[in-house]
């Protein structure tokens, strides 16, 4: 065998390869509870930053989207015992989280979703956090949402950096079994 049909069995044989991974990755995708759907739209999700409509403005019908929250309007929904996700890990949720936070990793989030999306209504404000300003797992966590029908998302932004800076009471543990 010569050198050059070497390389050009070499290059089909690496292609055969690239060809059955991909195959392989889509089909464990398509049935995994993790899969994701290439065909959803994440684009076009109404999102308002902080101050464009205030919360406190804000009634169920006038409000559909995600809306950025400030630390004081993210406060107000806790304390009013609105559902809260916490988009990070399930090792970081243990660490610490914001009481009464319910473990929705985004990565994970089918895994999460038969216990989660039970105890949440389409038409209720759900507040959403992650680690902090540069984690982008709370908005992409609400695009999902939105897109399967909840519209009053609220993201903190701040997430657990700025919950644990201003010194405010974490729980600790696995998640909990809710009733």
């Amino acid at each position: 065998m010569t050198a050059d049909m070497k390389v050009k069995r070499a290059i089909a044989q690496a292609a055969a390869l690239v060809l059955l991974g991909t195959v392989a990755g889509l089909v464990h995708n398509g049935f995994s509870a993790n899969g994701i759907n290439p065909f959803r739209k994440l684009d076009g999700v109404p999102v308002y930053d902080n101050g464009e409509k205030p919360l406190g403005k804000t009634d169920p019908e006038d409000h559909d989207g995600i809306c950025y929250v400030s630390f004081e309007e993210f406060r107000e929904i806790v304390d009013a015992g609105y559902p809260v996700l916490d988009s990070r890990t399930s090792d970081e949720y243990e660490s610490g989280h914001v009481p009464g936070a319910m473990l929705c990793d985004y990565f994970e989030m089918g895994r999460h979703f038969e216990m989660v999306l039970p105890r949440l209504s389409p038409e209720e404000m759900i507040g959403i956090y992650c680690s902090g300003p540069r984690c982008d797992d709370s908005e992409m966590l609400a695009r999902e949402l939105y897109n399967m029908g909840y519209t009053r998302l609220c993201v903190f932004r701040g997430g657990m950096a700025e919950w644990e800076e201003a010194g405010l009471t974490l729980e600790h543990g696995p998640e909990k079994a809710w009733e």
